[in-house]
């Protein structure tokens, strides 16, 4: 059966990544606001948004030498 919410929310997991943060946020208060989605579903998508983030960046070896012979 089709449900609404999960079709949204998969949705906008999707668009993390590919649309601002600032516009999934919003579609996903205003679905809120319509009672679509609830607040587990906006903390799923929030960390999502935060996940995207925490991914450890590398540092170029030949950037890590300069910066280690100062």
């Amino acid at each position: 059966m089709f449900s609404l919410s999960n079709f949204v929310k998969k949705g906008l997991l999707d668009a993390v990544g590919k649309m601002a943060d600032y516009q999934v946020i919003l579609n996903a208060v205003g679905w809120h606001e319509k009672g679509v989605l609830t607040e587990d579903d906006l903390a799923e998508i929030n960390a999502k948004i935060e996940a995207q983030y925490a991914e450890p960046v590398e540092i170029p070896e030949e950037i890590q030498e300069e910066t280690t012979e100062e």
